[in-house]
C-alpha cells in the first residue's frame, strides 16, 4: 500500500476525544483504496484545550485497521484571556517546531505524499517543508484561508506585519503544492484570482454513515428534564458545535430571546434554547443568557460524548447554525456541523451570508440574514408555526441528501484519485 501522511493540528480522534472527524474518517475511508494514513496531530483538544501528553512525552501512536494517528506534545490552553491566547500561540508554536524536529517522526511509515491542512498557516507551512525533506508530492488542504481569517475575524489590514508574514507564508505553499483539495469550493478561484493556479478539487467535508445507528434517543444515565419532556406546546431550538469567536453565537442568544418574548405575548409555543458543546466563549454565552428575560429557557448541556449529542439534536424541532457577515465566506464555508445536522432528519436554521448549497438543494431548511438577531428570530418563529409533519419532510430530505452526496467512503475514493494522480505525476 502506498502511505499519505496527513498533517493537521486539530485532528480529532474518536477514541481520544469522543468525536472522530473528517481526518479519521477520510483515514479510514483511504484504506479501501490501497492507502495506509498516518495522521500527525497535536497532543492537545480543540476547542477545550486540554492536554492529553503527560509529563516529559513528546509524541504518542495509535494503530488502527489500515491507518494510525500519531500525536505530538502541545501546550496546554485551557482557561480564559490574554492568558490562553499566549498559551494557545505557544502550542501552535510547539507542535510546528516538533514536526519539523529531525527524531519526532522517527519510526513512521516512509510516506508517498504529504498532506497539509491549514486550521492556522504554520502546519501546512511545516508539512510543505516535510515533503520537500523527503522528496515526494505535496498536498496543500486550507480549512481556513489566512490571512483573510484575520482580516476578517481579527480586524487587521494588509498592511499589518502579521498579515504580511502570512502572506508571505500562503504564497510560498501554495507555490510547493502539487495539488490542492479544500472544503471550501471556492478556494482554487481565490488562489487562481491570486497570480497561483494549481490543480484543486473540492472535498468537502461529510457524513460517516456507518456510525448513524437507529439508537434510542435517550438512555437512563444520559437523561435530561428534557429528554422525557412530552409537553406537545414546545418547540426547541437546538445549537451543537464549539462555542468560540467566529460562530456567532450572541446573535443566535438575542434572535432566540426575540423570538420567545413574542412567542409568549401571542400564545405560541414555549421556546426553549439548547447549547450543546463548549469553546473560549462559553463563560461570556452564559453571562449574556442570564441578563436576558429568556435566559431561564437556555438550557447547557456543556460537552458530552458525540453519540450523546447526537440523540440530543433528534430530539430538536430545529437545529441552528449562525456565522459573522464576513467577505470572507464569499470563498466557502467548511462546517462539519452543516452535514451532521442534515443527518440528523431535523430541519436547519441557517444564518449565514452565502447560501450552503446541501441544505438549498435538499431544501432541508431555511437561510436568514447572517449575525441579525431579528432575522433569526423571525426564522425562528417560521419554524415554530410550520405543521410538524412539514419540519419532518424537511429533514427527511435533508438526512437523504447528505447520505447520498456526503459519504466518508465517498469523499475518501475523491481525495484517493486526487492523490494517484500527484504521485504518478511525480
Amino acid at each position: 500500500m502506498k502511505t499519505a501522511w496527513i498533517v493537521n493540528h486539530y485532528a480529532h480522534h474518536h477514541e481520544r476525544d469522543g468525536r472522530a472527524t473528517r481526518h479519521q474518517h477520510l483515514a479510514d475511508g483511504l484504506r479501501e483504496h490501497g492507502w495506509h494514513t498516518v495522521v500527525i496531530a497535536a497532543g492537545t483538544d480543540h476547542p477545550s484545550g486540554r492536554s492529553h501528553l503527560r509529563g516529559t512525552t513528546l509524541r504518542e501512536r495509535w494503530s488502527g485497521d489500515g491507518y494510525e494517528f500519531c500525536w505530538l506534545r502541545g501546550v496546554d490552553h485551557r482557561g480564559s484571556g490574554v492568558r490562553r491566547a499566549i498559551r494557545r500561540v505557544a502550542d501552535i508554536g510547539l507542535f510546528t517546531a516538533l514536526l519539523l524536529a529531525p527524531r519526532t517522526l522517527r519510526g513512521l511509515p516512509r510516506p508517498d505524499v504529504v498532506i497539509g491542512g491549514s486550521f492556522h498557516p504554520l502546519a501546512a507551512w511545516a508539512a510543505s517543508i516535510l515533503a520537500r525533506r523527503l522528496d515526494v508530492p505535496f498536498v496543500f488542504e486550507p480549512r481556513d484561508l489566512w490571512p483573510e481569517s484575520a482580516l476578517g475575524l481579527a480586524g487587521m489590514t494588509e498592511r499589518h506585519p502579521v498579515i504580511r508574514v502570512l502572506r508571505r507564508l500562503e504564497r510560498a505553499v501554495v507555490r510547493r503544492a502539487a495539488h490542492i483539495v479544500s472544503p471550501l469550493e471556492g478556494v482554487g478561484r481565490y488562489y487562481a484570482d491570486r497570480g497561483q493556479p494549481t490543480p484543486f478539487t473540492w472535498i468537502p467535508n461529510g457524513v460517516a454513515i456507518d456510525e448513524q445507528t437507529d439508537q434510542p434517543d435517550t438512555t437512563a444515565a444520559e437523561t435530561t428534564s428534557t429528554d422525557t419532556d412530552t409537553d406537545t406546546d414546545r418547540f426547541t431550538v437546538t445549537y451543537i458545535g464549539s462555542m468560540g469567536p467566529a460562530n456567532a453565537l450572541e446573535a443566535v442568544l438575542d434572535g432566540f430571546a426575540l423570538a420567545s418574548r413574542r412567542s409568549a405575548a401571542r400564545g405560541g409555543p414555549h421556546l426553549v434554547l439548547r447549547m450543546v458543546g463548549d469553546g473560549s466563549d462559553v463563560t461570556a454565552l452564559r453571562e449574556r443568557a442570564s441578563r436576558l428575560p429568556a435566559g431561564t429557557a437556555v438550557i447547557w448541556d456543556g460537552r458530552v460524548p458525540q453519540d450523546h449529542a447526537r440523540r440530543i439534536g433528534r430530539q430538536a424541532d430545529c437545529l441552528v447554525v449562525n456565522m459573522h457577515d464576513l467577505p470572507l465566506y464569499r470563498h466557502g464555508v467548511s462546517m462539519n456541523k452543516q452535514y451532521e445536522y442534515m443527518l440528523l432528519g431535523r430541519p436547519l436554521l441557517v444564518g449565514a451570508p452565502v447560501t450552503l448549497e446541501p441544505v438549498a438543494a435538499s431544501g432541508s431548511g431555511i437561510h436568514v440574514r447572517p449575525d441579525d438577531p431579528e432575522a433569526i428570530a423571525e426564522g425562528i418563529e417560521t419554524l415554530a408555526a410550520m405543521p410538524a409533519d412539514e419540519r419532518a419532510a424537511m429533514g427527511a430530505r435533508g438526512r437523504d441528501h447528505v447520505i447520498r452526496e456526503h459519504d466518508y467512503r465517498r469523499l475518501a475514493g475523491v481525495l484517493a484519485g486526487v492523490l494517484d494522480d500527484t504521485v504518478a505525476s511525480r
